[in-house]
């Protein structure tokens, strides 16, 4: 006699066995009528499957586009490179301004790295080992294109680490209706001083209504990490803040004489909001371009579209762009140049396919778009394109010629950070700038080491 459990077991057999008869009539159907599913078929799905490559690009908001998102163009970037390259997929990550370097320098750290990042020339992240050089994706006539100022600024121990992108400097915005309000003459140039600027100043501070209240300035600034427009001021009598060998060299006699000038004349007026020198640059352009209640402002070159765009829309004014106001001689900008690297990569083809994406973002044809951005293209040709059609361009250009890049030293961040923090005590009168320039460079030679 059967127990239950042999009945079970049997039942058990009899329904695997039906079960397999199913799928293998279903199988045989399949075949005869045509059927995709066969071996090579199977084969070449793995086979696609394995080819696929996926790129990870972070990267910051840009200009405006069409779908009034500021990451449009490289949506649309992305999209055509991945349809003349089937199989190949870029996922962007969209940063913010705010703290997306964090967040790529935490990444890298942590051995999780994007693919692509506009880090080029970080030299932090190059001496570490997370940038990948990238001499081996231009020919000599190919380098030959680009204004050398940009492949220099991208260049360690003489490598190239990344796709020169965009070059940008810092110059001083005017509202001219607010000069021609209170009936002064814009400063021709090479006659103006620092002490010119600072007497335009004074009358540009007035109490419009008379209730005892300031309620236009004549000058605001802020003292932000990656913002170098107040550092300008600082060279109005020869000084630099760094040597060609990376060496702070601000805590001269040249630099103190500057320092000693602006602390003197900003502690004695009254020329700006009493929030000048913070770290809130939306304030800042809020009060130029919005409210219209500060006259002169030091801004990078972003601001040419957007100070355009706001004129022709009716919201905006007359705006003029002027060097720096000069002392013992003449004053300088600060420039920084941009590009896109491939950070540190294992897998060859992908490389490859990186390079390939960047070469095709940073064309020619794509470099015509840094316009609509305020900056200069990398590229030569485009580059002498916007000088002959934009006065602003051209006047930015100008600013360029004798402004000081940014130094190769590592710990940029800490630095910058010190020299603004001293900066500051100084003009508000917590310290003399003595001191502030001695603590400076006590400060910043624990930490830097050059290239």
């Amino acid at each position: 006699m059967k127990g239950p459990f042999t009945l079970f077991f049997n039942r058990l057999i009899v329904k695997k066995i039906s079960l397999f008869l199913i799928i293998i009539f279903i199988f045989s159907i399949l075949v005869s009528c045509g059927g995709n599913v066969n071996s090579n078929d199977l084969l070449k799905q793995k086979e696609d499957k394995k080819q696929e490559i996926v790129i990870t690009l972070w990267d910051f908001p840009r200009w405006e586009s069409e779908n009034n998102s500021r990451f449009g163009w490289i949506e649309k970037k992305i999209k055509e490179f991945e349809k003349a390259h089937p199989g190949v997929y870029i996922y962007l990550k969209k940063l913010k301004w705010e703290y997306g370097m964090f967040e790529i320098k935490a990444a890298c750290q942590a051995g999780i790295n994007p693919d692509i990042a506009p880090v080029a020339g970080d030299y932090d992240l190059i001496l570490s080992g997370y940038v990948e050089p990238v001499d081996e994706f231009f020919t000599k006539e190919e380098l030959g294109k680009y204004d050398e100022r940009a492949l220099e600024a991208l260049k360690v121990n003489g490598r190239l680490y990344g796709f020169p992108w965009f070059l940008a400097t810092y110059g001083m915005f005017i509202n001219k209706d607010l000069f021609e309000e209170r009936k002064l003459s814009f400063p021709p140039k090479g006659d103006w001083t620092f002490q010119k600027f600072m007497d335009t100043a004074i009358k540009l501070t007035w109490d419009k209504n008379r209730d005892k209240k300031v309620d236009y300035y004549g000058f605001d600034y802020v003292l932000k990490p990656g913002n170098y427009g107040f550092w300008g001021l600082l060279t109005m009598d020869g000084a630099r803040f760094f040597d060609n060998e990376g060496n702070f060299v601000l805590n001269s006699k040249e630099g103190l004489s500057a320092l000693k000038k602006l602390s003197e004349a900003f502690q004695k007026n009254v020329i700006f909001p009493p929030e000048a020198g913070d770290r809130n640059e939306n304030r800042l352009w809020g009060n130029f371009i919005e409210k219209k209640k500060v006259a002169m402002i030091f801004m990078s070159s972003w601001a040419i579209p957007l100070l355009e765009k706001k004129k022709n829309e009716g919201s905006g004014f007359d705006f003029e762009l002027l060097p720096y106001p000069g002392g013992e001689s003449q004053a300088h900008s600060f420039a920084v140049a941009s590009g896109y690297a491939i950070l540190k990569q294992n897998d060859e083809r992908k490389k490859k396919l990186c390079g390939e994406f960047l070469k095709f973002i940073t064309s020619e044809k794509e470099q015509e778009n840094l316009l609509k951005y305020g900056v200069l293209p990398a590229i030569k040709s485009v580059q002498e394109k916007a000088v002959s059609e934009n006065q602003f361009y051209k006047k930015s250009k100008e600013l360029l010629t004798s402004a000081e890049f940014l130094p190769k030293v590592r710990n940029w961040q800490e630095i910058e950070n010190i020299i603004n923090t001293e900066l500051l005590l100084c003009l508000k009168g917590k310290k003399t700038p003595e001191k502030a320039l001695q603590d400076m460079g006590k400060n910043i030679s624990g930490i830097v080491t050059s290239e």
